[in-house]
């Protein structure tokens, strides 16, 4: 169900938190548009890297995509993630992000947030987020272009990337090609943070 956004976590620093919508609507505006265009489940699923399964499981609202995953979605559909913020970014092109100022997405739970970070200037290559993920996270299997920087700020988390597993704890890294099946799982006993730098334009220019 939606969050109360006036009883969302405040992140580090303070940052302003915003809800996406509640499963089941991502769900059923996914299922709208898929419908919209004419492709099924199977074409969907496989353009996006996923399961069809786990598209069946979004549309009904069971499931809600990762952002990756969603991002996958969206251009599996041909539109993009914005369409499913409920407050989508302005684009500042800042080259400085103060903590306490940048907005977070909460996706289901308080806990669940995605913080993300502002290009510094426009046609910027890298892109930024910090993932707050609550205890027992865990994501879908997923694969997308580009490359991968992660750097594990804070919890413990095991990492799933082409079929090998990897622990990593607060000041690790991780770099691989994004078109490697991957995923991820909170192993630790409370929550973590985690900074993805990465060459996927998720959030449209």
């Amino acid at each position: 169900m939606p969050l109360d956004t006036d009883e969302a976590p405040v992140a580090d620093a303070g940052a302003p938190f915003t809800d996406m919508p509640a499963a089941a609507t991502i769900g059923q505006m996914l299922r709208a548009r898929r419908k919209e265009i004419g492709k099924t489940m199977k074409q969907v699923a496989r353009e996006a890297g996923l399961t069809e399964g786990f598209i069946s499981q979004i549309e009904r609202g069971i499931s809600t995509p990762s952002l990756i995953s969603l991002y996958n979605v969206a251009n599996a559909l041909g539109t993009s993630v914005d369409t499913f913020l409920s407050q989508p970014p302005q684009h500042a092109h800042s080259m400085v992000s103060h903590a306490g100022e940048r907005r977070g997405y909460n996706v289901e739970t308080k806990e669940r947030v995605y913080e993300l970070l502002e290009r510094g200037f426009p046609g910027a290559q890298l892109n930024g987020c910090i993932t707050h993920m609550p205890v027992g996270y865990a994501s879908e299997l997923t694969s997308h272009e580009g490359e991968d920087f992660l750097y594990l700020i804070e919890g413990e988390m095991l990492y799933e990337i082409d079929g090998k597993e990897y622990v990593l704890k607060a000041g690790d890294t991780l770099h691989f090609p994004s078109s490697l099946p991957h995923r991820a799982r909170n192993i630790g006993a409370g929550p973590a943070r985690e900074l993805w730098v990465g060459t996927t334009r998720i959030i449209a220019e």
